[in-house]
């Protein structure tokens, strides 16, 4: 899906089920990050937010599986094991997105080791943009 116009990255608000509030909210802490659609869930059901990364109007899949496989699943399979999933989707449509997906009893851990995530994260690419713009600093 390509824009007619240039695009940039601003939050935006939007209601979501309270079980996952701190989720989407941390969630949209990574710059490029756009949750979709989440669900707090119910029974042996837990809760789940969906979301797309980059500029998925030009590259649907390379930038989302670049962050989710690069750096979310394996960061966040080092912090909490098992207690919650990553992966990406690809719906009979064509859209292709990450879901985040947990225990109800495992929330507050999960949005503890994602804000220690987005720190990391961000850090990374300041670093990254100051090593390659010619000022100081190191890769990631």
């Amino acid at each position: 899906m390509m824009t007619a116009h240039p695009q940039a990255w601003t939050k935006v608000n939007a209601p979501v089920d309270k079980g996952v509030q701190g989720l989407v909210g941390v969630l949209s802490e990574f710059g490029q990050l756009e949750t979709i659609e989440s669900c707090e869930a119910g029974g042996r059901n837990g809760p789940w937010v969906c979301f797309r990364y980059g500029a998925y109007w030009e590259h649907p899949w390379r930038d989302l599986a670049d962050f989710v496989l690069g750096f979310m699943a394996p960061r966040l399979a080092e912090l909490v094991g098992d207690d919650a999933s990553v992966r990406i989707q690809a719906t009979p449509s064509g859209q292709i997105f990450g879901e985040l997906s947990t225990r109800p009893e495992a929330v507050s851990t999960i949005e503890t080791a994602l804000r220690q995530m987005v720190r990391e994260f961000n850090g990374a690419l300041r670093r990254s943009s100051e090593c390659c713009d010619g000022t100081s600093g190191t890769s990631p």
